[in-house]
């Protein structure tokens, strides 16, 4: 079995400062800057990067032979992620380079992720999150299962080996949780998993692997036309706007509480606030 992961890593949104977003609003064109923001793993896809090493160890156990395998479409930014996945055991970890933006352009990260299976990894399982961020409408699976002509199945939260190379898989559905069994080849997109969080790996294991390559290809050697892709697509930034969170509140005046339940109750309230 040769099980491929694909995982994007995105801006930390939550670090951002509120005067970030205002300018965004105002200049929608150039969307929020977040070049001084630290890079992190979308937490549905480090759910699938840890989903699948377990996968893997349950098959050694079991003695089925398999591959664990990487990619993700980005700059040298994702390059320490697939470092710590070598750590970690991952026998490939490679990059899918491209310098156009594809926050809003799902069809064509799912036709360089399906370009990748095609002509460089030949794989049979592919996992990834269901969604990966600000932009993204958790299409790319289903895009790229299209592409490939597999079945799919999403908000998958865990992954079990049975004989004869077919899997278990438990998905939350909307009346409960659905547990079906498949043959290989298909894609899995992860959901909210009980395994949210990736491994750590022993500075051991980091020195062992440091010398593995990571592997960078073009979207030319995919056979995919980026630009003519990009023109296909229908969605463009239109407008970014900030969400209000705060919430309304009543501060009861009364120097007891006894004074502060007739207020209550008798509807003499008093300051109106609003907190964030």
């Amino acid at each position: 079995m040769r099980i491929l992961v694909s995982f994007k890593v995105t801006p930390d949104f939550e670090a951002l400062r509120e005067s970030d977003w205002v300018a965004a609003a105002d200049d929608a064109a150039d969307g929020v800057q977040t070049r001084y923001v630290r890079r992190v793993l979308n937490c549905f896809d480090e759910s699938a990067l840890e989903l699948a090493l377990r996968l893997s160890e349950a098959l050694a156990g079991a003695g089925v032979t398999a591959s664990l395998d990487a990619v993700s479409v980005g700059g040298r930014d994702v390059e320490p992620y697939l470092k710590t996945l070598f750590a970690l055991g991952y026998e490939r970890a490679d990059r899918v380079h491209t310098d156009a933006g594809l926050d809003l352009a799902p069809g064509v990260t799912a036709a360089l992720i399906a370009g990748y299976v095609r002509r460089m990894d030949r794989s049979d399982l592919v996992m990834l999150g269901c969604r990966s961020g600000p932009g993204d409408g958790g299409t790319v699976p289903f895009r790229l299962a299209e592409a490939l002509g597999w079945p799919c199945l999403t908000q998958v939260i865990e992954v079990e080996p049975l004989p004869d190379a077919r899997l278990r898989v438990t998905c939350i559905a909307d009346d409960g949780l659905l547990r079906a069994t498949l043959r290989l080849p298909c894609v899995l997109a992860v959901g909210n998993a009980v395994v949210s969080r990736l491994r750590v790996p022993t500075l051991t294991d980091r020195l062992a692997r440091r010398d593995r390559h990571i592997q960078v290809h073009r979207a030319a050697d995919l056979g995919v036309d980026v630009d003519e892709e990009l023109r296909r697509q229908t969605c463009t930034l239109a407008g970014v706007d900030r969400i209000d969170r705060a919430r309304a509140g009543v501060v009861i005046g009364g120097a007891t509480p006894r004074d502060k339940a007739r207020a209550l109750i008798s509807g003499q309230l008093g300051t109106v606030i609003r907190n964030p």
